[in-house]
């Protein structure tokens, strides 16, 4: 299996998801910030950069247990 490592930056989250409105300013920074600077490894078998942000999309959703609205992302390495 080859995976692709990348980092994350500048995470947001969806608001309008249950339950993120009961969270403080404060909690949501700390969430953001536990996520911005990780490094992700995804499989690279995704045929396209939609498929590869979409499960990487979902690994921070997964990790986190907040819906994503939006991340940037850099490639890091190629991992075999």
């Amino acid at each position: 299996m080859k995976l692709q490592a990348v980092q994350v930056f500048n995470v947001q989250f969806d608001t309008t998801d249950d339950g993120f409105q009961e969270l403080s300013q404060e909690e949501i920074t700390q969430l953001e910030e536990e996520v911005e600077g990780q490094i992700y490894e995804i499989d690279t078998h995704k045929k396209d950069a939609e498929e590869f942000e979409y499960a990487l999309c979902e690994e921070i959703t997964s990790q986190t247990g907040w819906l994503v609205n939006t991340f940037e992302y850099r490639y890091i390495s190629t991992v075999f």
